[in-house]
């Protein structure tokens, strides 16, 4: 073989090779080789919503739970649904998801963050998709009186550096952290980003005036928490299949280098605290098979929540608590979860689960 022949044969070997092992990642990443069994120690009651209903957070001290719901079908068919909204539903007695007033017009939220200030006060913020394409995060103080919450709209803060926000960590009434999971403006970039796993998302920061970039070079961070302490900011990666801590300086707002990473077999998405200190992961363990349930509703994805415990702010491990085909709820997002009792949320489905969890 001539050298030029040669050279031509290996530099196609090498190419060869490379495509196939980032197809294999690639895969693995969408969850194509992952076994789903279904296991879970308890009992759920599903509950109807809204659709859409992506994201829970609970409020111990008025004993609500927040959720955030956005028709997607309805809005790839550039029709966003008047249902959108958040709705609230009190943990104690009948289980019913009552719609929040309060909110603009022109309202379709996606992720949700609670925080109370130490005067008591409650606040809520939203991720808001805009009909025309804009987005924002609202921002809303929480009044409960005589067993029924009011929303009232303290903020709206808009910026073309949110590209494409997912989740959303607030800090105090003014200041939060927000993930863009794509930062390309364009469908082809976006589709490429997620086929190649390039990572080319950010972490925002919002010091109550400006934003500024925290974190950079994630694939698809889909939730965030905000360490009870302060101290350190959780972000799931969806398509690397892992969960990352940052150290925070709290002060400024900034983000030391990854102090962390925890692997996931699944696509991690919302993460929620509980009253003990243990984080929760909602997540979906086929992305293909959400790709697949996005445009046929008969066919839900399968759905998979973790408990992930910690060490002195970094995350030692996580165990599966809840595994389903899907027949229960498809693709689930968030569990917000007080003592025994956990809510399970997901992007596309129709309804909440409402599970007890046995131990």
């Amino acid at each position: 073989m001539r050298p030029a022949a040669r050279a031509a044969a290996t530099a196609g070997t090498l190419v060869l090779i490379a495509a196939l092992a980032l197809a294999f990642r690639s895969l693995n990443a969408f969850g194509v080789f992952t076994d789903v069994v279904p296991g879970f120690a308890g009992s759920c009651t599903a509950i109807p919503t809204a659709p859409g209903p992506e994201d829970i957070a609970i409020d111990e001290t008025s004993g609500f739970a927040f959720i955030s719901a956005m028709d997607r079908r309805a809005r790839a068919a550039g029709r966003p649904s008047p249902s959108d909204g958040l709705y609230a539903m009190a943990l104690a007695g009948p289980a019913h998801p009552t719609r929040l007033a309060g909110t603009p017009a022109d309202f379709h939220p996606h992720g949700i963050s609670l925080v109370r200030t130490p005067d008591g006060q409650l606040t809520l913020m939203a991720i808001n998709h805009r009909a025309g394409g804009a987005n924002s995060v609202d921002v809303f103080d929480v009044a409960v009186k005589d067993g029924a919450v009011r929303l009232s709209e303290i903020a709206s803060i808009q910026s073309g550096q949110l590209v494409s926000p997912n989740a959303i960590a607030a800090v105090d009434r003014s200041r939060f952290y927000v993930t863009n999971d794509h930062t390309s403006a364009t469908a082809l970039g976006r589709m490429l980003d997620d086929l190649l796993l390039i990572p080319r998302a950010n972490i925002l920061y919002f010091d109550g005036e400006v934003f500024h970039v925290v974190a950079r070079d994630l694939v698809f961070p889909s939730g965030a928490a905000l360490s009870p302490d302060g101290g350190h900011l959780y972000v799931t990666e969806a398509y690397e299949r892992r969960l990352t801590t940052y150290a925070r300086e709290p002060f400024s707002g900034a983000l030391a280098a990854a102090v962390d990473t925890l692997a996931i077999p699944s696509n991690p998405d919302n993460l929620r605290f509980d009253g003990a200190g243990n984080l929760w992961v909602g997540s979906h363990p086929k992305a293909l098979a959400m790709a697949v349930w996005r445009s046929d509703p008969s066919r839900p994805a399968p759905s998979q929540i973790f408990k992930v415990t910690l060490a002195d702010g970094i995350p030692k491990s996580a165990i599966a608590v809840y595994t389903n085909a899907g027949g229960e709820i498809g693709g689930s997002s968030v569990a917000a979860v007080s003592g025994r009792r956990m809510l399970i949320g997901s992007p596309f489905d129709t309804k909440i689960l409402d599970c007890r969890m046995n131990h």
